[in-house]
């Protein structure tokens, strides 16, 4: 576990050979969410910590971006340890999540839409995501200025822990058909994301970025 910010803990998996890390993010607001599920094994070696920071307060949310492994895999874990937490996630992962032996709540988001609830207030964003461009959403959390890109600002390398500096336009600008396959898509989304101005890009994979 790696604190980010004042509020913001990051729990990591590296993984050597592909040189790559996997990201969960909890921001510690009242109430909290969680940024990724990540897989079972990784929501069991994560539940202690959570539980640690949180206390007595509750995990109200997880956020799904979209269907993987990576994202929802361990949904069911957290929900046993916090049998009330509601889920929030586009539509197709609404379908998809009780294949992963998710009971609980859901709340569908989609871009455009904003959600407030205490001290977070969360933006949408549309997310052309893979493998057949289905929509999942990123996240923006608007009073913390942190945006959960999931797979967008994919970096290699070990990055447990790591913040790099960098300009939220040339992020935006850099997203290719490496990450959206369809030039469509990607100009959309391109858009959607240049309407927005975060202060810290909590990446899936990766470094997380501070931006200018």
């Amino acid at each position: 576990m790696k604190k980010i910010t004042d509020k913001l803990y990051q729990f990591s998996i590296y993984i050597p050979p592909i040189d790559f890390t996997i990201h969960q993010y909890l921001l510690d607001t009242d109430p909290a969410i969680l940024f990724a599920a990540g897989t079972a094994q990784q929501a069991e070696a994560i539940l202690p910590d959570i539980k640690k920071i949180l206390g007595d307060k509750p995990l109200k949310y997880i956020f799904v971006s979209h269907v993987e492994s990576d994202e929802c895999g361990g949904i069911s874990v957290l929900k046993k340890a916090y049998p009330d937490v509601i889920a929030i996630c586009g539509a197709l992962a609404a379908r998809e999540l009780p294949g992963y032996g998710y009971t609980g709540s859901i709340r569908m988001e989609k871009g455009g839409e904003t959600f407030t609830d205490g001290d977070l207030k969360l933006k949408f964003v549309d997310y052309p995501s893979e493998v057949h461009l289905q929509n999942g959403i990123l996240c923006l959390e608007e009073n913390s200025g942190v945006f959960y890109s999931a797979d967008i600002a994919l970096r290699f390398g070990n990055g447990v822990g790591k913040t790099i500096r960098g300009n939220w336009k040339d992020e935006v600008s850099a997203i290719g058909a490496e990450r959206v396959p369809n030039e469509k898509a990607c100009a959309k989304l391109k858009e959607d994301l240049g309407a927005i101005s975060p202060n810290l890009i909590a990446a899936g994979h990766g470094f997380c970025v501070e931006c200018r």
